[in-house]
């Protein structure tokens, strides 16, 4: 594991060098994905390379919510250097080490939330059973509120379940409760949802159009840069993931759209039987 790590490193190097010696613009309209930013957690993004990273993004992009992002979009009028900041799930470290990040900053972000997770009594145990980072608590709604109105809210399902497993009724109780659960809690409806896990296979089935109902937009894990073209659907926005190994210049070459092939290339290697292992058992 430990040769696998060192050469996808090395890869990194390679492409991310390429590209800067190319020359890069910032024409794309990218929306960050993070998790987690946490100093010692190794599936998480430190604070320290976030601060780097929102400082670059602030520099090169016009940072908006995804709110205004989305608007922009529906009306065909999302302009090059528009990015946007997302979370998903709502750990409390969003609210420990990103948000005095984004305060600062002033830059707007949305944080996609797993009601299930925030309202369950023990947090660890609902974790491993929707495939969360069982080590990491949930925001409390106190914090969720302290960020507000920086800080968006989205939704991302209650039990955080694959939405193309779920039939009709077991779907819109899901969204259903999602919605509601945040709404009595914050005084404030989510209209973007999140999908989990976010790749087509979760969320492009028949059923889904179920989803146009609740939300005005939705986005996915699929990698990419950029979502002005007339073929990316509000409801299958792309985003960028961003993680622990991402460097200045690799997530500078992620930005500009240079590094998009690899999401054509996760497709590829993606395969069926990986779906079957995600948990899809509703907590309703």
């Amino acid at each position: 594991m430990r040769g696998v790590a060192i050469l996808r490193g090395a890869i990194k190097k390679v492409l991310a060098g390429a590209t800067k010696l190319w020359g890069l613009t910032y024409d794309s309209n990218p929306i960050l994905m993070y998790h987690s930013v946490h100093p010692k957690h190794p599936l998480a993004v430190t604070p320290q390379a976030f601060r780097e990273q929102i400082a670059f993004f602030r520099e090169k992009f016009r940072v908006v919510s995804l709110r205004e992002y989305l608007q922009a979009k529906r009306e065909n009028r999302l302009l090059p250097g528009t990015g946007a900041v997302t979370f998903d799930d709502g750990y409390r470290d969003n609210y420990s080490f990103a948000y005095p990040i984004l305060r600062e900053y002033s830059c707007p972000a949305t944080i996609f939330i797993c009601s299930g997770f925030l309202e369950a009594p023990d947090y660890r145990a609902f974790s491993r059973q929707a495939g969360l980072y069982p080590h990491l608590p949930p925001l409390t709604w106190g914090e969720v509120e302290e960020m507000q109105p920086l800080i968006e809210l989205g939704a991302h399902t209650h039990s955080h379940v694959q939405i193309s497993a779920l039939k009709g009724d077991v779907l819109r109780r899901e969204l259903g409760t999602n919605i509601a659960i945040i709404a009595q809690r914050t005084g404030t409806k989510p209209t973007i949802l999140a999908y989990p896990w976010g790749q087509d296979d979760d969320f492009i089935r028949p059923g889904c159009g179920i989803v146009a109902e609740y939300f005005q937009g939705a986005v996915t894990t699929n990698f990419a840069a950029r979502n002005d073209s007339g073929k990316v659907s509000p409801y299958g926005l792309r985003r960028l993931p961003v993680g622990p190994g991402d460097d200045r210049d690799f997530f500078a070459a992620k930005t500009t759209g240079a590094l998009d092939f690899i999401g054509s290339l996760r497709k590829i290697y993606r395969r069926r039987g990986d779906v079957g292992e995600r948990n899809t058992i509703s907590q309703l």
